[in-house]
């Protein structure tokens, strides 16, 4: 017969559990949510710095060579580039001047062809929007490398990238995170894209809360 389990015991184990989960890459996104969530409880709101920070987090979390956050205008109801990680600054000088329609981010749009992941997430493919003018090649990070041939399906190219769109009520677009591949050359795993749609998912209360301010 067992002898009864000491309550010390149980607590060890709980706390060493826990602190062994809270190391685990899958663990962290919480951390960088928690470190969102703070600036809810500000006075108000700063937009640039909740979405800056969330960039930040993002790239750093999940090693990803570059990451741009861009949300609906305050104003003109126009998509912008917002704020950065990763990216050469030329390149994000170029990139930030875009501008972009709700429309441009529907699934009938004849601009840009995409694959959808998720219902939130699609990924644009080199090959499926080729870049052919000298300023078009401008805006990626590394133009010489465009010429390059996927050799796998894991494998990305330079002018790859996924965007997770951030919904509002009523699924009002308010803004996109869009990112390139691994600084290993690879899309992130699936569950690295669930994750950011859960980052995406808070940046879209904020600018919610932006645009009532």
């Amino acid at each position: 017969m067992m002898g009864a389990i000491d309550t010390e015991t149980v607590k060890r184990r709980l706390r060493f559990d826990y602190v062994r989960v809270k190391n685990e890459p899958a663990s962290r996104a919480v951390d960088g949510i928690t470190a969102l969530m703070v600036h809810f409880h500000k006075p108000q709101l700063n937009i640039n710095e909740v979405i800056q920070e969330a960039s930040d987090i993002i790239q750093r979390q999940f090693k990803l060579k570059w990451i741009m956050i861009g949300i609906k205008g305050k104003n003109d109801g126009l998509f912008r580039y917002t704020v950065m990680t990763g990216m050469n600054r030329e390149v994000w000088e170029r990139q930030r001047k875009r501008t972009y329609r709700a429309e441009d981010f529907e699934p009938s749009c004849d601009n840009y062809k995409f694959g959808e992941i998720s219902d939130l997430s699609r990924v644009y493919l080199q090959e499926e929007n080729m870049l052919f003018s000298e300023d078009e090649k401008k805006l990626v990070q590394r133009p010489a490398l465009l010429g390059t041939t996927r050799r796998s399906s894991s494998e990305t190219l330079e002018a790859d990238f996924i965007d997770t769109l951030m919904y509002g009520p009523g699924r009002d677009l308010l803004g996109w995170i869009e990112y390139s591949g691994t600084v290993a050359n690879e899309f992130p795993q699936p569950v690295v894209i669930r994750q950011i749609e859960v980052y995406a998912a808070v940046l879209a209360g904020a600018v919610a809360l932006h645009m009532r301010q």
